[in-house]
């Protein structure tokens, strides 16, 4: 008896079925990743950003330039103890000159070979930045935007703006606002916070705050701890 073979035949409908199956899911498994860029692109945006603001108010002095002269007291450029109402008002282009704010406090001469003190910030500047933000109590509308310009929070990618926006604050260890003589808050600017809706990246940094204004030293150690709350979203 002689043997037979046989021969398996597939349909062409199904090879074309199985091909167009098999090019979908190659296209579906490409475009997953995509599908959370997003997602991860606001989340892994606004942290670095977050923590480089908080940086510059904590470890930086500021910058104030003219005419080559470049200074870190940016609160009172010409050393004359002004308020941010005669800044405004007696020097050019002041808002100009500004081209970075920063909390830390100018080192003594005879205290160290550094121009300011880390994490150890100046009730002047925060006097001052409390000031811009509602422009010396004046009768403007602020300058929200004018210390987000200040603080590297205009940027664009691509020809388009990232809208950025912040809540400062100078916090007890306990989480309430601190305040000054009057009340007021110390330091506590920018747009309330959202609860929903957006993601909210928020850096807190214990620092110490320059408290000579009261005890009339000129040395440093005379100061107390706070927490400064940096709160950045999009």
């Amino acid at each position: 008896m002689s043997a037979q073979v046989h021969k398996g035949q597939v349909s062409i409908d199904f090879i074309i079925a199985l091909s167009i199956f098999s090019f979908g899911l190659v296209i579906l498994i490409c475009q997953i990743p995509m599908l959370f860029a997003p997602l991860q692109t606001v989340s892994t945006d606004i942290q670095p950003v977050a923590y480089r603001t908080s940086m510059i108010l904590a470890e930086d002095g500021g910058i104030h330039e003219r005419s080559g002269h470049i200074t870190s007291c940016w609160e009172d450029p010409e050393g004359n103890e002004w308020t941010y109402n005669k800044n405004r008002d007696m020097l050019s282009n002041y808002h100009g000159n500004v081209g970075r704010i920063g909390l830390a406090m100018s080192a003594p001469d005879w205290s160290s070979s550094e121009d300011i003190i880390p994490h150890n910030l100046s009730r002047n500047k925060l006097h001052a930045l409390q000031d811009w933000w509602h422009d010396g109590g004046s009768s403007k509308s602020g300058n929200s935007s004018l210390i987000t310009d200040k603080l590297g929070l205009h940027v664009t990618c691509n020809k388009e703006p990232l809208n950025y926006s912040y809540n400062i604050s100078l916090n007890a260890f306990n989480g309430r606002v601190i305040t000054n003589a009057t009340g007021s808050p110390l330091l506590k600017i920018g747009d309330s916070i959202p609860e929903s809706g957006v993601t909210v990246e928020k850096i807190e940094r214990i620092v110490a705050v320059d408290n000579c204004t009261y005890f009339n030293c000129g040395r440093i150690g005379a100061v107390e701890g706070a927490k400064l709350v940096v709160c950045i979203w999009r």
